[in-house]
């Protein structure tokens, strides 16, 4: 039977992406709505929720649907979504950093543009039938130095526009290596080196409560005399009262800003009336291609999700989609290791004989070099069991560990896999007791149990699998076969491992089919046999 997808978009919509979801067999879909008591009604059957910035997704609207899966915002901008709170609800974050990126880009120098030669001031003249040509002298930006926080794909954008303007491009962004930015023409320097020097300052930094009035007084009256100030950003990375008071008092010449705080403004706003600020309204990302691009993208993103079959653009998932710093960990091009990490991480949680104290994660191989943390992750929710209703997932399964107590550390020489190229090894501790297992991916992507403890096998991690350790000795096997043939219990793959001849072993035993809880008891009662454990991964 197929599974059917409820989602509800809460916010207009561009029409593509109505058009996407309608042709999806598998999707149902409704909004968007009137109220936000509207839009609560409804959340209960909810697999996902698609907002822009009008929606704010906090605790009481994800409390009100515990079956959703995503929330997806249709932007970059991720101000209105509590993103730590679905993160411990296992909700899954989305949003779309890059279909506005030409649109902003674009827009930032058309208003820096527009600031340069009086453009908005002479049109407003013009139509009062003055013709004030000679008195509203501008500045060419060709020679002019731009400053810009924030080297991101958008400060890249716009660096590469201003550039072919002729400008020189100075670059602040401290998580952005000197090498990178010298490879793009553009030179980096201090935050306050930056301001002593721009004649212009634009905004491309996140908005966190790190950035929050990165742009502050002290800031302000650090800039070159008749400088200008571009912000098409978020408004909360400048103070609005202390950039009036540096328009008024201080070096600043003008200000071209695309949103205030207050959207929209009263119509007495002191920014909003003075003759050297060009305020817009949110209309950087106002184009029919961003706004389209941005619109199926985030469908085309949340379809993916709730499949299972790709996890683009996540924000709350260990994958991302690389940087000038960083190569590029997204869930298709590591999907084997995850499914192996996935398979490991249900084995651990189910032999545990104890509250799991300490998880020990170990990654070797080349493939396996940026993948700790998705392995970690993908380990854990394995290994946890449900608290409070929360569900356990990639998502969630991080928080909920830190919540318990579970120490997480990366480990090396867990066990020796130097005979495999890929491999992935994990250790938990319990009061009393721990567990060593580890898996490899053969060439085919086959994923294979290759240790347990001290034992070295070679394993299928599918389905049901009877684990047993056992004595070394003439007839246990035949027994074991005997008692599962005669149960009607198929046997689909057998390994075994043994430390010597005659001493321990332990069988990895795929079956087509659940082992009555009597048959274990049963196989328990034979001398040979110290433990018996039935898993189902």
């Amino acid at each position: 039977m197929t599974t059917r997808f409820r989602i509800l978009i809460a916010d207009p919509l561009h029409e593509s992406a109505w058009q996407l979801l309608r042709q999806e067999p598998d999707v149902e879909v409704c909004g968007p709505f009137e109220s936000r008591d509207a839009l609560l009604k409804v959340l209960e059957d909810a697999d996902a929720l698609i907002v822009r910035s009008n929606t704010r997704v906090d605790a009481e609207l994800l409390l009100a649907a515990p079956r959703l899966k995503v929330v997806a915002r249709a932007g970059a901008g991720l101000e209105n979504v509590d993103i730590d709170f679905a993160t411990r609800r296992g909700v899954l974050v989305i949003n779309a950093p890059d279909a506005n990126l030409v649109a902003v880009a674009e827009f930032t120098m058309a208003v820096l543009l527009a600031l340069a030669r009086f453009i908005p001031r002479g049109a407003a003249l013009a139509r009062q039938g003055e013709w004030p040509s000679m008195d509203l002298l501008g500045f060419e930006l060709c020679g002019r130095t731009l400053g810009i926080i924030g080297f991101g794909r958008l400060g890249r954008e716009v660096a590469a526009r201003a550039r072919a303007f002729g400008m020189h491009v100075l670059v602040y962004d401290p998580y952005v290596d000197l090498t990178f930015t010298q490879a793009e023409g553009v030179e980096m320097v201090n935050f306050s080196e930056m301001l002593a020097r721009a004649d212009v300052l634009s905004l491309h930094t996140a908005y966190t409560p790190r950035t929050e009035h990165i742009i502050d007084a002290a800031a302000l009256a650090q800039m070159k005399p008749g400088a200008v100030l571009v912000n098409c950003v978020h408004p909360g990375l400048v103070d609005e009262q202390a950039l009036l008071d540096a328009l008024e008092n201080g070096p600043l010449a003008a200000a071209a800003l695309d949103n205030l705080s207050q959207e929209p403004p009263p119509l007495d706003h002191p920014l909003l009336q003075h003759p050297r600020v060009l305020l817009t309204p949110h209309l950087s990302q106002s184009t029919l291609e961003a706004q389209t691009a941005t619109a199926t993208q985030v469908v085309s993103d949340v379809l993916a999700a709730l499949r299972g079959d790709d996890y683009r653009h996540t924000v709350n998932l260990p994958f991302h989609e690389g940087g000038p710093d960083r190569p590029a960990v997204t869930y298709r091009s590591v999907r084997p290791y995850i499914h192996l990490a996935e398979k490991l991480g249900k084995l651990q949680g189910q032999l545990a004989e104890g509250w799991i104290t300490r998880v020990e994660v170990e990654v070797v191989g080349e493939g396996l070099r940026n993948l700790v943390r998705p392995v970690a992750a993908v380990l854990l929710s394995g290994m946890l069991l449900p608290v409070e209703g929360r569900k356990v997932n990639w998502v969630s399964a991080p928080v909920l560990a830190h919540e318990q107590g579970i120490a997480m550390a990366q480990a090396k020489g867990l066990v020796d896999l130097s005979d495999y190229p890929n491999g992935i090894a994990c250790r938990i501790y319990w009061q009393g007791g721990q567990r060593t297992v580890a898996g490899v991916l053969f060439g085919n992507g086959e994923a294979r149990l290759v240790q347990y403890d001290d034992y070295h096998v070679d394993a299928y991690p599918e389905g049901y699998v009877l684990i047993l350790e056992n004595q070394d000795a003439p007839g246990v096997i035949g027994k074991i076969g005997l008692r599962l043939g005669q149960a009607g219990v198929n046997i689909a793959q057998w390994r075994y491992g043994r430390e010597k001849p005659g001493g321990r072993a332990v069988s990895f035993i795929n079956l087509d089919q659940r082992v009555p809880k009597s048959l274990i008891q049963e196989l328990l009662n034979e001398p040979e046999i110290a433990s018996a454990r039935l898993v189902h991964l």
